[in-house]
């Protein structure tokens, strides 16, 4: 991107009759300023003629005036008659404010399709500005533009007023727009969302195509089919702990769910379990899922420098960055989703059975005895008994599960591994 600013937006206004100032200090000033504005943003003289159009035998024969609407279609001299005359009740109350925006010679043109780019301003990026200077209601806006070719450097002509009350004043009180010209934040604002118009293909689509890869490649890591995905963690017993924690957690408060949203969630000790786990995930170094969030934040990064850089093009330090907080935000909503709905449904799946109970005394010692295998873990238990115990061996184990099985409730399933790796604890 060049250093030198891409957009130039200069703004100026028109006051209404409730507004007058030193440069229009009548109301027949503003009536007339306001009717020639038409007339010169119409001119087919400044229009600009596309080759194309020559060829195909349509130029010349067009009916519209070099004169844009809401709707991003040309309007006819009627059409244009038709709000000369809405504008004259219009200057009553609302200001008319005034935009030229300019661009270098040859940039716009040789970076978009323009007949597209009127129809994306007319449609999206002027509404989105309008929205962004506080207006409450854009089908309360009225607003025209038209593309000058009479200059070396092609330029905009913009203006907009209210149709009635439509900018938030405290809260949701609705007022006019009293003040004169914009705030440069708000101009700031506009010149970003014009260049990232027209740069977006060459720098930020490759770059977003490239996230939007990348965040699907972490969601795959917790697919809801799935009921084990990145969670079965076969290094650290002690998350599979946490998760049974959260499922009991879970069950206590929550009767039935078989969908659950962490938004809905209020037990603040569930939110904070779900975020440790959550966090010990995305700390989990050399793994697939740490590298894949990597590379996904990594992008993130890219397409916060890339808008930086259009803010830096343009003179300003007005930087939006909504579209990285919400992917951030998405992926964090669709990991603690993931989290909740996996704890759930172990909870759920998991009614005690005889080798779970062993697998839980074994798991039990573990955590105090993590040096010694399971023969031995389950061995020095079996021995330590008193003879008077209930659980003097493996089969007195099974039969005082069955009495109890229907009153307990354990999430230890995960715990076949402890019998099939022989030499994970060892």
């Amino acid at each position: 991107m060049s250093n030198s600013p891409n957009v130039v937006v200069v703004n100026m206004f028109t006051p209404s009759f409730q507004n007058l100032n030193f440069k229009y200090p009548t109301k027949d000033r503003v009536h007339s300023a306001t009717m020639n504005m038409f007339d010169y943003y119409a001119d087919n003289k400044k229009k600009a003629f596309f080759m194309l159009d020559y060829f195909q035998g349509k130029f010349g024969k067009e009916k519209e005036m070099n004169i844009m609407f809401e709707n991003g279609e040309y309007a006819t001299q009627d059409q244009i008659d038709k709000r000369k005359k809405q504008y004259e009740k219009y200057i009553e109350n609302s200001n008319i404010e005034k935009l030229v925006i300019s661009f270098p010679a040859g940039y716009l043109e040789e970076s978009v399709d323009i007949k597209k780019f009127e129809k994306d301003m007319a449609k999206h990026i002027i509404p989105m500005f309008l929205k962004k200077c506080g207006y409450a209601d854009i089908k309360n806006m009225s607003y025209q533009f038209a593309l000058h070719t009479d200059k070396e450097h092609l330029h905009f002509h913009l203006s907009f007023c209210e149709k009635k009350p439509n900018y938030k004043v405290n809260g949701n009180k609705l007022s006019y727009r009293h003040a004169g010209k914009l705030t440069q934040k708000e101009l700031g604002f506009f010149k970003n969302e014009i260049e990232h118009y027209i740069e977006k293909e060459k720098y930020f689509t490759p770059l977003l195509k490239e996230t939007n890869k990348e965040l699907e490649e972490l969601k795959s890591y917790f697919n809801p089919k799935d009921k084990n995905f990145l969670l079965k963690d076969k290094e650290d017993l002690l998350l599979e702990d946490k998760i049974l924690k959260l499922g009991e957690l879970l069950s206590e408060t929550r009767d039935n769910d078989n969908r659950i949203k962490f938004g809905s969630i209020k037990d603040k000790e569930i939110i904070k379990l779900t975020k440790e786990i959550k966090k010990y995930i995305f700390s989990k170094k050399n793994t697939e899922f740490y590298i894949s969030h990597q590379e996904f934040k990594n992008s993130l990064n890219l397409i916060n420098e890339y808008f930086k850089e259009i803010a830096k093009s343009n003179h300003t330090d007005i930087v939006d960055d909504s579209l990285i907080k919400n992917k951030t935000k998405y992926l964090d909503n669709y990991v603690l989703n993931a989290i909740v709905n996996h704890a759930n449904y172990m909870q759920r799946q998991s009614k005690i059975s005889e080798d779970e109970m062993i697998h839980n005394i074994i798991y039990k010692n573990y955590k105090n005895t993590k040096t010694r295998n399971r023969f031995n873990i389950l061995s020095n238990y079996l021995s330590s008994l008193s003879k008077s115990s209930k659980f003097v061996n493996k089969y007195k184990i099974k039969e005082a599960v069955k009495n109890i099985n229907n009153e307990l409730e354990d999430a230890q399933r995960e715990f076949d591994k402890l019998f099939k790796a022989d030499k994970e604890y060892e």
